[in-house]
Formats: C-alpha cells, sequence, structure tokens
C-alpha cells in the first residue's frame, strides 16, 4: 500500500485524516495500518539500512544515544511483540558484534495513549532490567505531548525516552546521506511521499515571491502610538 499511496493510485489514506465511510468503517485501526504501511518495508531492507534509519532517528536532537559506527551483523524488527497484556508496537534489535541496542517503540497518530501509564507499563513491565540498560524507548506521533505529560507525571527513564513528532522523522531523514545505499532512499521517497498526503511535510518557509504589503493611499503619515508612562 505504501507505493499505491504514494503514487495517488489510491484513496484510503484519506480515512488517516479523518474521512470514513459511516456505513463500513465504525472503527479504522489507524495507527496500526500507518505502522504496518511505513514501516513494514523498512523491515525487509539491510541490517545497514535498518540501522541508519533509526539511528538518524534517534541521534536528531540527541547526539548522545549515537550507535556504534559501521553496519550491525543483525537487525530486527518485531511488530506488536506481545507479553501477557502489554504489546508495544514495534521492537527493534540492532546488533554490533556482542553490542545490543533494543528500541521499543510506540506510535500515535490522532489518538490518546491508551491509559496515563501506558508508556510507564511497556519501559518497566514489558522490558526487563537486563534489556532496559541496552534500550531506548520511542514515542513517535503527531505531536510529543502525550509522552511529555508522562515523563512530567513521573520519569522512570532516566534520560532514555526518546519523544519525536512525524515532523522531526521528515526531519531526520532528509539527514541521511546518500551512502547507506540505493534501497534506503527508495524507501524514505516513497514514505515522504505518503506522509504529504496524510498533511505531514516540512515547512520549506515562505514564497519567495511574496510582494510588501502597500499602505492605503489616504495615509499620508503613519504614526506609532507610545505608551504612556506609569503613574507615580
Amino acid at each position: 500500500m505504501l507505493h499505491a499511496f504514494s503514487h495517488k493510485k489510491s484513496r484510503l489514506y484519506r480515512r488517516y485524516l479523518g474521512h470514513r465511510d459511516e456505513t463500513t468503517e465504525q472503527r479504522v485501526a489507524e495507527e496500526d495500518e500507518i505502522t504496518s504501511t511505513l514501516m513494514g518495508p523498512l523491515a525487509f531492507l539491510s541490517p545497514a539500512a535498518i540501522a541508519t534509519f533509526w539511528g538518524a532517528v534517534v541521534r536528531h536532537r540527541n547526539p548522545e544515544h549515537a550507535f556504534p559506527t559501521g553496519a550491525p551483523t543483525h537487525a530486527e524488527m518485531e511488530f506488536w511483540p506481545r507479553s501477557g497484556r502489554i504489546e508495544p508496537d514495534l521492537l527493534v534489535t540492532l546488533t554490533w558484534g556482542a553490542q545490543t541496542q533494543i528500541l521499543l517503540v510506540e506510535f500515535k497518530w490522532r489518538a490518546p495513549l491508551s491509559g496515563d501509564d501506558q508508556l510507564h507499563i511497556q519501559w518497566e513491565k514489558y522490558l526487563d532490567k537486563h534489556r532496559r540498560d541496552h534500550a531506548l524507548h520511542l514515542f513517535i506521533g503527531l505531536d510529543t505531548s502525550a509522552a511529555s505529560n508522562a515523563l512530567n507525571h513521573r520519569d522512570c527513564w532516566k534520560g532514555k525516552l526518546i519523544m519525536r513528532s512525524w515532523f522531526d522523522i521528515l526531519d531526520a531523514i532528509a539527514a541521511i546521506p546518500t551512502g547507506p545505499g540505493l534501497e534506503l532512499q527508495r524507501w524514505i521517497d516513497q514514505v515522504r511521499k505518503c506522509l504529504k498526503l496524510m498533511a505531514v511535510e516540512p515547512f520549506n518557509g515562505f514564497e519567495k515571491n511574496l510582494t510588501k504589503p502597500k499602505l492605503p493611499s489616504v495615509c499620508d503619515h503613519v504614526f506609532f502610538a507610545h505608551p504612556l508612562p506609569p503613574q507615580s
């Protein structure tokens, strides 16, 4: 569906903008569909491509969490891994020899968290102490206010909660050099086109041909009023 959306061969993406067929679509699993559509193809790319993307997302404003240099020996993306009643959206495991980096990822799209403590439960209950030592927790949504509220309520991450908007994702992939491979760039191009259809695109400044506004012709002079000095 990623190619169908990006080449405008399907209008199903309009559901993610709030449009509904009331007769057949009482409920749309927006987050799950977007997660699968955008991130699913990435899971089939090489370990180097997978690590390059996630490394760019993590480094964006958090250089202290930069990944090891070089391509990982192993990369796995597990969608909706379940442990009891806890089901995060994605678990990414990257391995460089004896070094492992785990990313626990929660995606949001036009929906609140499933309870104020959803992120806390994921971090503290889904991951055991050993895996938390090698993990980061990523929150990705249209805005990051839900993650900020969770962090302000109780900080159990100690610097390991990474908050990104979908607009941040665009900024992160824009900074990826072409060196990691053509396969990654092809996926990035499709993701950009798809997100643009869903009203997520970078702000590129105002148009260069904007003209300077003219004052009304009836005004010979312009006066600026100064505030009165405070009364003693």
